[in-house]
């Protein structure tokens, strides 16, 4: 009545009523608490009820018929927040994904009383009303330009002649010649042959060939150098990946939970870049993120710690630490760029993952007190540590294209270019295998007297006096390995029938130090359980017998330097619970300053 509308214009259409949730006679909020999220509403239904799918399925079918039969006129439809909603998810032919985003941008998709336009265009769709370009869709899009009937047009010649001629019909020939002519050297030599071609398995019969065929026949010449062929990506049970066995993670969600970068990185170390099928695994796309970004993350975090702007870049240190870690670099430049130069990606990509674990679990555990300390050892490790993952993020630029970008930024100067991205390749140098070989040794002297330890119970915190090992280190690797195995001499024995031999000894000095290292240990779990930071000093409360009292007195500067210790203050009483170190008890009260 107030649009002036008679009762014939009025046409009551079963197709757009509300959405039947099969709970009739029930309060809608039981079905909302059945169906708590938009996912679950369109996979799952009530008995006698229909899905979101189904609702839009029939709002799309009504929407597309009264398109054809009220052409050129305007059309009011009263509905429900439901059918409306779907009709505006139709109208853009969106994806399920896309539907589910346009309801939650509000809290009510359409108030009771509103108007909203719909503008409505036919689009090519798939049953389920999404977006699809191929047949037989595309094929009822038709339109009119001057009273003229436009419509795909059915008979076409092979699609793949289309393809291989490619290299040359995108640059406009034969109809235009100024960018690619067969008979100018310099034109002709312009993108043509490609460097490379990359494509899928299945398109050696197609694209591959066609492209080759057409250009020896008609220039005498292939149209490409390289050939980068992958395979296909199957799922984790072997078989294909399809839609109706939706035996695939959507591709968005691995990215939102594990990085682009986790993804590109799983992909190009495959079997699937030598055209060799591979199944995907999610797990190991979730061993990359953490053997990789997160690893690097930790190392690049810990360098924010103490780093110094004003600290030159690496030069030649002298720390055997610093010169390992920039082989290593080199090793690394060496193999990423062999690979990428005989377009070999699993190879260029591979060597990323150990140099990663080998600078964050070996140089930069390694190189913690040098960078807690001051002076020159303290500036050698913080611009080794720098110029190495500005290094890294070139390196890792093509892989790992992101994760490279965040390292750069974080690490670069000023003089260097705006983007990783924007930088050269790294030259390769000369690699010291000298010193990768005898790191290698030591690394080997460690893991062993190590498992020796774990045989005999001792445990690493426990000084322990020698360490007998057969094949010959210098001082420098000496020191490392004291360090790591926390042994007092490292002696040469060539003699020896196994690799090492670990004297496990104990002398009541060596147990009083290995109390003392307990102490740090205990005191530093305190201080983190506190919420206190690296730098924020601390006063000890502690109770503890005289025996102990002895060890405090021989230890003491090392436990209050380590931990940040002001001052180790004696009481007779504490609350709490005993703490038990190797051979004595003690209460402890951390107190920040």
């Amino acid at each position: 009545q107030a649009l002036g509308l008679s009762a014939e214009q009025v046409i009551e259409d079963e197709r757009i009523k509300e959405i039947q949730t099969g709970f009739d006679g029930k309060s809608i909020v039981e079905y909302h608490k059945t169906y708590p999220t938009l996912q679950d509403k369109f996979d799952k239904k009530h008995v006698g009820g229909e899905t979101l799918g189904e609702l839009k399925a029939r709002v799309g079918d009504f929407i597309y018929d009264i398109d054809t039969k009220y052409e050129g006129k305007n059309i009011v439809i009263i509905s429900h927040e439901y059918p409306i909603w779907m009709l505006h998810a139709v109208k853009d032919a969106m994806t399920r994904k896309e539907t589910i985003t346009l309801k939650e941008a509000f809290d009510e998709f359409i108030m009771t009383g509103e108007v909203k336009p719909l503008e409505f265009a036919r689009l090519p769709h798939d049953d389920a009303y999404e977006l699809d370009f191929h047949r037989p869709y595309i094929d009822e899009i038709t339109w009119k330009e001057n009273g003229k009937l436009f419509t795909r047009i059915e008979d076409v010649f092979d699609t793949w002649i289309d393809s291989g001629s490619m290299p040359f019909a995108s640059a406009g020939y034969p109809q235009s010649d100024e960018i690619f002519h067969p008979g100018n050297f310099l034109l002709r030599g312009k993108g043509f042959p490609a460097d490379f071609i990359a494509e899928g398995l299945d398109q050696t019969r197609g694209w591959f060939y066609t492209l080759l065929v057409w250009s020896t026949a008609v220039f005498g010449k292939a149209p490409y150098k390289h050939v980068i062929v992958n395979g296909l990506v199957l799922a984790e049970d072997g078989k294909k990946m399809s839609k109706s066995l939706q035996n695939y993670s959507p591709l968005m969600d691995l990215v939102e939970k594990y990085g682009a970068d986790s993804l590109r990185y799983f992909l190009l170390s495959s079997p699937a870049v030598r055209a060799d099928d591979v199944r995907f695994v999610e797990k190991t796309v979730d061993d990359v993120m953490k053997k990789i970004v997160m690893k690097l993350e930790n190392v690049i975090s810990f360098y924010e710690m103490y780093k110094d702007d004003t600290i030159a870049p690496a030069d030649d240190s002298n720390h055997v630490l610093d010169k390992w870690i920039i082989a290593r670099l080199h090793e690394m430049n060496r193999d990423v760029t062999n690979g990428f130069e005989k377009y070999e990606l699993d190879k260029a990509s591979r060597p990323l993952m150990d140099f990663v674990d080998d600078l964050s679990t070996w140089y930069l555990r390694r190189s913690r007190d040098r960078l807690k300390a001051d002076g020159h050892d303290k500036n050698a490790a913080l611009a080794t540590t720098r110029f190495v993952l500005r290094e890294l993020a070139k390196l890792m630029a093509p892989i790992m294209p992101f994760k490279a970008e965040d390292a750069f930024q974080r690490t670069k100067t000023a003089e260097d270019e705006l983007s990783v991205h924007l930088t050269h390749w790294p030259k390769s140098e000369n690699v010291d295998d000298e010193v990768i070989v005898r790191m290698a040794e030591v690394r080997d002297i460690v893991t062993k007297a190590l498992e020796q330890r774990a045989k005999e119970a001792v445990k690493v915190r426990q000084p322990v006096q020698t360490l007998e090992v057969k094949v010959p280190v210098t001082d420098e690797y000496a020191e490392i390995i004291k360090d790591e195995v926390n042994v007092k001499d490292v002696e040469i024995n060539p003699n020896l029938e196994t690799e090492v031999w670990l004297d496990t000894t104990m002398t009541p000095e060596l147990r009083a130090e290995g109390d003392a290292r307990e102490l740090v240990r205990v005191i530093q779990d305190l201080r983190k359980a506190a919420g206190l930071s690296q730098e924020d000093t601390v006063v000890i409360h502690a109770a503890y017998s005289d025996e102990f009292a002895q060890i405090l007195s021989t230890h003491g500067d090392m436990i209050r330097s380590t931990t940040r210790t002001q001052e180790i203050i004696k009481v007779d009483e504490l609350p709490g619970e005993d703490v038990k170190l190797n051979e004595h008890t003690v209460k402890i009260v951390v107190q920040k300053v």
